[in-house]
């Protein structure tokens, strides 16, 4: 019987050795496979066509010899060690670079280093992950022969922008500290603590400036630089009763004592009239400045102030005029009146705030506000006339969870409140009028300016018609000349015009389809939202919802909480 072994040779591969003998079982290609599989080298890369030549060599050699006779001894390597083969892939954007390892057949494994040295070779410079290359040369190593194994070993470094530079204050103005009362030390708080707590002495410092950063650079795993945007800058301004610290220059101090009020990217101090309430005792307040009233502004009186006006108690059936905001601790109470039999919209209240800034107050009650900026009262505000270029808020610093019951209210962009209306019905009104009315005032002498221009190019262009007309021995081209020039200016004003004119429709309408009311817990029946033509009127109750106006149409859409 013809004997088969393995055999190494001198290139450290296996050889397949057959000594061929007549007789016996034959040999064939599945025996050598068996053979292979059953020894110490199955694992390396085997060489099928070197097996089926060893093979058919073997019949030719045993064909002609007699029974148990021996032929000469056929030699094939048919087993081969392959080392470990390793593809390094760098992705388009050039931020991560992958190694694919395709495992020895019995051949050398890939070290960690062997890999960083491939993929070096292969233009990746930086952003190496060592854990990664040890963690793909250990998986390679236990994975079987010729198969592939991958993973990132590489990662660029995304540039950081820069953070904008911003104005940091460093004392709270009236509002801040009144809508966030001192809590004593049993838990409760002192409404009235006002004292010198918003009031800044000379020198005290106000707000900082935090620069801006450069960011952080960064790299592509080819080692390309990326580079990072710098904040934008803003300039700290000093305000009136301010000025920049002669120490630092990002700095700001106070050069009065006073109250602290918020600007764009600055502060102001206001000079500052203290008193402990406003009655018929003390008279009415009229003051260049801010005023803080640590009581209440009792009935018929009256407080004027060129800036801000501070009360810690409340304000009953009496005038508050501000040249700034208007912060009121307690409420805003007016005397009560029959809203059933008077509509709202023609009563005078008898308290009246009115401040070119913001009003903040606890709550409000048969009040007249007027502001150019935002109202926020922060419980509930009931049968009250507003009059608001901003939003209304009814509720908490960042939650809308007050009640807005009845009243006529004129706002700017928004109505928030957590309920709106009231199970009575009682009738609650909010009208978008002020930006509306101005657009139609502005589309109006739009088309008084373009009947002026419209009715100029008709006349110009009816004389230059009628000039044209006339018999060779009359016509005048000189004065053709002079003519169309003007018609051309003109009707190149006309189309202007009528380019501004679509402007400001567009305008327009997008603005209606921007403002809303919305009742975060209930939406009542008898409230009523008016945008411009449109109005509508709730007839029942919902739960939380939003009034808008959409394509000529007052919608009301159920707020879904996500």
């Amino acid at each position: 019987m013809t004997k088969a072994s393995l055999i190494c040779n001198d290139k450290n591969n296996i050889d397949l050795v057959l000594e061929p003998i007549k007789g016996g079982d034959t040999i064939s290609t599945l025996t050598i496979n068996e053979l292979i599989e059953a020894s110490e080298y199955k694992k390396l890369r085997i060489n099928n066509g070197n097996v089926k030549n060893a093979v058919a060599e073997l019949h030719d050699v045993l064909k002609p010899l007699q029974d148990k006779n021996t032929g000469r001894t056929i030699r094939y390597q048919v087993l081969e060690r392959v080392d470990a083969k390793i593809n390094i892939t760098i992705e388009a954007d050039e931020m991560g670079a992958s190694a694919e390892i395709t495992s020895a057949q019995g051949g050398k494994h890939l070290t960690a280093k062997a890999i960083l040295t491939a993929a070096q070779a292969a233009g990746v410079k930086k952003g190496f992950s060592k854990e990664h290359l040890i963690q793909l040369a250990q998986l390679a190593a236990k994975e079987a022969p010729n198969n592939q194994v991958e993973l990132q070993i590489a990662t660029g470094k995304i540039a950081i922008n820069g953070k904008d530079a911003i104005i940091k204050p460093l004392v709270e103005s009236a509002q801040t500290r009144i809508l966030k009362p001192k809590k004593r030390e049993d838990g409760s708080v002192d409404m009235r603590d006002l004292g010198d707590i918003i009031c800044v002495n000379v020198g005290d410092p106000l707000a900082k400036k935090v620069p801006l950063t450069k960011g952080v650079q960064g790299y592509t795993v080819t080692d390309t630089p990326l580079a990072a945007e710098p904040g934008n800058d803003i300039e700290l301004v000093a305000g009136q009763g301010t000025n920049i610290s002669s120490q630092n220059t990002n700095i700001l101090v106070s050069e009065k004592v006073g109250l602290p009020k918020l600007i764009n990217n600055g502060m102001e101090v206001d000079e500052v009239y203290k008193i402990k309430n406003v009655t018929v005792s003390t008279g009415n307040i009229n003051f260049t400045g801010s005023v803080i009233i640590d009581g209440d502004v009792t009935e018929g009186m009256k407080v004027t102030a060129s800036g801000d006006i501070t009360v810690g108690g409340f304000v009953e059936s009496a005038t508050l005029e501000a040249g700034g905001d208007i912060t009121i601790t307690g409420g805003i109470i007016g005397r009560k009146h029959d809203t059933d039999k008077t509509q709202i919209s023609n009563m005078t209240m008898s308290v009246n705030i009115h401040a070119k800034g913001s009003v903040y107050a606890k709550y409000g009650q048969y009040a007249q506000i007027t502001c150019a900026q935002d109202v926020r009262i922060e419980n509930q505000l009931l049968h009250s006339i507003l009059d608001i270029n901003g939003r209304l808020w009814v509720g908490k610093d960042g939650k809308a969870d007050g009640k807005l019951i009845g009243g006529y209210t004129k706002v700017g962009s928004s109505v928030n409140a957590g309920m709106i209306g009231a199970t009575a019905g009682s009738n609650t009104v909010v009208n978008f009028e002020h930006k509306i009315l101005k657009f139609k005032n502005d589309i109006r002498q739009i088309d008084e300016l373009l009947k002026i221009e419209s009715d100029k190019t008709n006349e110009l262009k009816a004389a230059i018609n009628k000039l044209k007309k006339l018999p060779k021995d009359k016509a005048k081209p000189e004065l053709i000349a002079k003519i169309v020039p003007t018609y051309q200016y003109h009707a190149n004003k006309t189309g202007e015009i009528l380019n501004e004119k679509s402007s400001l429709e567009d305008n327009l309408q997008e603005y209606m389809a921007s403002v809303y009311l919305e009742a975060t817990e209930k939406l009542y029946h008898g409230v009523e939202l008016i945008v411009g033509d449109f109005n509508e009127k709730t007839r029942r109750e919902y739960g939380p919802s939003k009034m808008i106006y959409h394509e000529r149409k007052i919608l009301i859409d159920p707020i879904v909480n996500t």
